[in-house]
């Protein structure tokens, strides 16, 4: 008799398979089935805690105080609101005293949002490609233990048969995203792209698609999970209120470049295969080379260690999920809806060149050109020394 799991290997002979078989096999195969739809909130928890994440870069609006904002029109042709950094400050005081942290704000409902855009913004892709990873990792490898239950996701009825990352572009008005510009140290740099996206597909057995999208905070879209108690278990902090997401099967918002599977690439499939003990170093190159792929550039360090940290991180916080079966207590309904202090939200009556306007503060033509074409020769390197 061939016993096709992980038990067959352990036990021997044949004659041992074939008589221990009856006892061993009420325990063998056991998978748990679980629902995206109402498994998704976890993983938009789970992605909105790598957000403030001290160890990586601080954002710039966040620890400068803001001096200036204005609709501006950039050499390259491209607009957005610029955001003009004044002194250096501590993150307590954008938290504590944002009066201080921005002065000449509409409104105090505009200073907080503009404090969650800027604590959304940035280093999506590495935390995206951690997230993937910790999912083949704890889901979709079969463990060795006797008696373990595996699990694995599916979409309605049918079972995933493929996820992985999307690269593409989504439309955003241009006054919803950021550029900034840093007088002192004369740096200029456009904030997260809309022409460089990523989110997470699934893909069912029975061809059914659905999309997970938590990067669109920093563009004004305030969508996202509430009521989160049930998923704040584990190593997630009990006090997050909110969770930016977007799940939805079509989206004529977004336009899809290129996909990258993370369920069926053989490199990141031998790196899982060591999580119990730790990332090697050829696992930490396999996920760093597949962010690579995904990016079409060289990452930076910066955001090569976010993804090596919370791929561990992620890892851990599924596997406590998953060994307590936490999923089976989670909302059947998803509470999503507005998340954030709500502005209006108009296009600017005029375009104000970003020439015209720095000049108008004191600074020269030539230190703008020199600035934007630091930002034009490595845009994501200047963006981190910001």
């Amino acid at each position: 008799m061939k016993v096709g799991c992980d038990y067959a290997r352990r036990a021997g002979s044949q004659e041992c398979q074939t008589k221990d078989w009856p006892k061993h096999k009420p325990e063998c195969g056991k998978t748990d089935r679980i629902n995206l739809e109402t498994f998704y909130p976890l993983l938009s928890c789970m992605l909105v805690t790598s957000n403030t994440d001290q160890e990586k870069p601080m954002h710039p609006g966040l620890t400068h105080t803001i001096s200036r904002s204005a609709f501006c029109e950039f050499p390259d042709g491209g607009s957005a609101a610029l955001i003009v950094l004044g002194d250096k400050c501590d993150l307590a005081v954008p938290m504590g005293k944002p009066e201080v942290w921005w002065p000449t704000a509409p409104s105090a409902s505009a200073r907080s949002r503009l404090i969650q855009r800027f604590i959304h913004e940035g280093y999506l892709l590495p935390r995206i490609v951690a997230l993937c990873f910790s999912l083949l990792a704890e889901m979709y490898t079969t463990t060795s233990g006797q008696g373990k239950r595996r699990v694995r996701l599916k979409y309605s009825s049918s079972p995933i048969a493929d996820f992985g990352i999307v690269k593409g572009r989504v439309e955003v008005e241009d006054h919803d995203r950021f550029a900034y510009y840093n007088p002192s140290t004369n740096t200029f740099a456009y904030g997260q792209d809309p022409e460089d996206h990523y989110w997470i597909y699934f893909s069912s057995l029975c061809g059914d698609e659905v999309v997970l999208d938590c990067g669109m905070s920093p563009f004004n879209f305030s969508v996202g999970v509430h009521q989160l108690k049930a998923y704040l278990k584990h190593g997630l902090p009990a006090n997050l209120e909110t969770a930016p997401a977007l799940f939805v099967s079509r989206d004529a918002r977004r336009t899809e470049q290129q996909r990258f599977s993370v369920l069926r690439d053989p490199e990141l499939g031998s790196a899982v295969l060591t999580t119990n003990e730790g990332l090697r170093n050829q696992d930490v190159a396999a996920i760093h080379a597949f962010m690579d792929r995904v990016a079409g550039r060289v990452c930076t360090p910066a955001e090569k260690d976010i993804a090596k940290r919370w791929s561990v991180h992620f890892c851990e916080i599924l596997q406590g999920n998953i060994r307590a079966r936490e999923y089976l207590n989670f909302p059947v309904e998803v509470a999503t809806g507005l998340f954030g202090a709500q502005e209006e939200r108009k296009a600017p009556e005029a375009r104000r060149e970003w020439m015209e306007y720095m000049v108008g503060e004191g600074i020269t033509t030539e230190q703008l050109e020199q600035a934007f074409k630091r930002y034009e020769d490595a845009p994501h390197r200047v963006r981190e020394r910001l």
